[in-house]
């Protein structure tokens, strides 16, 4: 609500000839502030990722690089995330970086980035559709549902997409607007730029970090019992039912 308002009053102030903030080239500067996060369309994410690192020292983050059209990242989504969230979201925050093994170019000539796709054009698509979906959803309660109905249902990736929305109360109509704009291109950007960013690289997907850490033996534990490595690896006082099972 506060971001929606304060979005629409730059709007309007600009309408009415007021200063405009550019969004910075360099997206190490698009958290610097409230205001340049406004200009960059990144609010969501700045406060996620960046201002409010280690608000929550219980819950355990974790963190998925997938692409939308993996057969792996698929499987995982529909099984091991999905059951996760279905049985132990009380400690856990689970984020979703959709972009993958992609690779994008900075055309000049548009100010654009182009992205190039494992899987085709199409999942370069569905990777912007997920990624607008989660900027305009960062909840995880509206945005996960979403994810595991167009990660588990077979088909053309916009009939599913818009199917999958109206299944898990997400207004299509918005999310098709942020594909199409440059908010929607600077996204994608953001989340190449976390991808190429992670230490050790990535070399595959899915790929998952658990507060912020990557090792194989943590990936293959993640692969073939989530909740049991999350329950294992969180340390708070008030575990779920679930973890007291794997105990």
């Amino acid at each position: 609500m506060y971001t929606s308002l304060a979005l629409s009053t730059i709007l309007l102030f600009c309408i009415h000839g007021g200063l405009t903030i550019d969004c910075p080239k360099s997206s190490a500067n698009w958290c610097d502030n409230r205001e340049i996060a406004q200009a960059c369309g990144v609010v969501n994410q700045c406060t996620k990722y960046v201002w409010a690192v280690g608000a929550d020292n219980d819950r355990v983050n974790f963190t998925l690089y997938y692409e939308t059209l993996c057969p792996d990242c698929r499987q995982f989504i529909s099984t091991q995330v999905w059951q996760a969230f279905q049985s132990i979201s009380s400690i856990v925050n689970i984020t979703f970086v959709p972009y993958g093994n992609a690779r994008e170019v900075y055309r000049p000539e548009t100010q654009l980035y182009q992205f190039y796709c494992q899987h085709g054009s199409d999942e370069c698509y569905g990777n912007l559709i997920h990624t607008c979906v989660i900027s305009l959803y960062p909840n995880t309660t509206a945005h996960l549902p979403f994810i595991y109905c167009t990660e588990s249902t077979e088909g053309d990736v916009e009939t599913v997409a818009g199917k999958c929305a109206e299944k898990t109360s997400i207004d299509y109509n918005k999310v098709t607007s942020c594909v199409q704009s440059r908010v929607g291109n600077q996204l994608q950007h953001l989340y190449a730029v976390q991808t190429e960013s992670l230490q050790p690289p990535h070399q595959y997907v899915p790929w998952v970090t658990i507060n912020g850490e990557h090792t194989e033996e943590m990936e293959q534990e993640a692969e073939s019992d989530l909740v049991g490595l999350l329950c294992k690896t969180y340390k708070g006082s008030n575990p779920p039912a679930q973890c007291k099972k794997n105990l």
